[in-house]
C-alpha cells in the first residue's frame, strides 16, 4: 500500500479511524447506561408512565445528544485543523511523506516538498511495485 501519510503521530491509525473508535466507544458506553431501568416499577401507574417518558427523554438527551453533538464538534475540528494543516504545509513548503507498506510490515518513506509532487511520488512507486522492482527509501 502507498499513501500520502497526514498525521505522522497517529502511527498507523488515520485520522477517520481514530474519530470512528472514539465515536463507537462513547455509543457503546451510552447503550449500557441505557439498559439500565430503575423506574421500571412507575409503569404501573399512569403518573409513573408520564415520569418515565420524561427520564427516557433526558436520558436520551443527556447520554445520546451530548455525545453526538460533542462528536460532532470532534469532526468539525478534525476537518478544520487538517484544512489548516494542509493549507500551512503549503504556505511554509513543509514536505509531504510518503510511504510505502508491505504485507511482511517493512516501510519505505520519501519526503516530498508539494502536493502535486508527492502525488506523482505515490503513483511513481505503485507503478515500481507493479512492474516488480523493490524501490529504496529516502530516510
Amino acid at each position: 500500500m502507498v499513501r500520502r501519510r497526514w498525521v505522522p503521530r497517529l502511527g498507523i491509525e488515520t485520522p477517520w479511524a481514530r474519530f470512528h473508535r472514539r465515536f463507537r466507544e462513547t455509543f457503546g458506553r451510552t447503550k449500557e447506561l441505557g439498559d439500565n431501568d430503575p423506574f421500571g416499577c412507575l409503569l404501573i401507574i399512569g403518573e409513573g408512565v408520564a415520569v418515565t417518558i420524561f427520564i427516557v427523554v433526558v436520558l436520551a438527551a443527556v447520554f445520546v445528544g451530548i455525545p453526538l453533538l460533542v462528536a460532532v464538534i470532534d469532526l468539525a475540528l478534525i476537518v478544520i485543523v487538517a484544512l489548516l494543516g494542509a493549507l500551512t504545509r503549503v504556505v511554509f513548503r513543509r514536505p509531504w511523506i510518503v510511504e510505502a507498506r508491505a504485507d511482511d510490515g517493512s516501510i519505505a518513506t520519501w519526503r516530498v516538498v508539494g502536493w502535486r509532487a508527492s502525488g506523482e511520488r505515490v503513483a511513481e512507486v505503485e507503478g515500481l511495485i507493479r512492474s516488480g522492482v523493490v524501490p529504496t527509501s529516502d530516510s
